[in-house]
């Protein structure tokens, strides 16, 4: 138990240092680059690697199974988001919490065990949620940002960290099915909601849900797919750097591909 709360509380320092680390990459650039980094999976890389610590790499392995499943349905949270913000801020943030809470309840209750279905759920989730987005919700691509109302990344860094050292108890005490559905508890993505509503505008952080959302939702599926066979083969430390690095190499160019498809897609529907 000693040597559990030792990693417990390693792994809400290091979700901490994560999270602050890539906020600061991610403001330092901008545009494209800056949504992808902005939107590269932390709480469930943290998550995932300290499961395997605290538990073992079986344990890891198992709550993938309903990772890629709990990211599709993840996609839900942010279409929440862009239809109730229109009516403020707290009732589109609080509609969507309720909503992911909803859907990771339901992940709960099917208790999937297929890995394949988990997949090819994820892909159709992730995909008809991005055609709905461009489709049929408006958003101001205009919309800026205000850079002297910025808050520090310490709140960002602090909340998300909370939330990893959570997940790594729930995993501990719940197991690891509840473990890998609150892996993509979005709480970078709140944070960064937080931060940007009181830096600019509602509208804004409907426009940055709408780039998380293409970047978060795919890769923590890509990155679950990946760890499962990875970290059984090379181990948790070196399972997690070759899981992420492959992820950078696939998602990058996929990312912008789904820009441009998004962009020219976004373009017929204007005219």
């Amino acid at each position: 138990m000693d040597t559990f709360i030792l990693k417990l509380l390693l792994s809400l320092f290091v979700g901490s240092t994560w999270v602050t680390i890539s906020t600061l990459i991610a403001e330092r650039l901008s545009g494209k680059l800056g949504g992808l980094i902005a939107g590269l999976p932390s709480t469930a890389v943290i998550s995932l690697l300290f499961i395997g610590l605290t538990q073992d790499i079986d344990a890891s392995a198992k709550a993938t199974t309903i990772v890629p499943l709990s990211s599709g349905l993840y996609s839900f949270f942010f279409l929440a988001y862009l239809v109730l913000s229109k009516r403020g801020f707290k009732v589109g943030l609080t509609g969507a919490l309720l909503i992911w809470f909803a859907f990771a309840l339901l992940a709960y209750i099917l208790h999937l065990e297929n890995f394949s279905i988990s997949v090819i759920t994820w892909f159709i989730l992730v995909t008809s949620s991005l055609f709905i987005v461009i489709r049929f919700i408006k958003i101001d691509d205009m919309a800026s940002v205000d850079t002297k109302k910025t808050t520090s990344i310490l709140f960002k860094a602090v909340l998300s960290g909370i939330v990893i050292g959570s997940i790594v108890l729930v995993s501990k005490l719940a197991g690891p099915v509840w473990g890998g559905i609150f892996a993509t508890f979005p709480a970078l993505t709140i944070s960064t909601l937080l931060i940007a509503v009181r830096s600019s505008s509602v509208e804004f952080t409907r426009l940055i849900a709408k780039n998380i959302l293409i970047s978060t939702t795919t890769t923590i599926g890509l990155y679950a797919i990946i760890v499962r066979y990875f970290y059984p083969e090379f181990g948790l430390v070196i399972g997690t750097i070759m899981s992420y690095l492959l992820m950078l190499i696939i998602s990058v160019p996929l990312y912008y591909l789904v820009f441009e498809k998004l962009k020219k897609l976004n373009y017929k529907h204007k005219k």
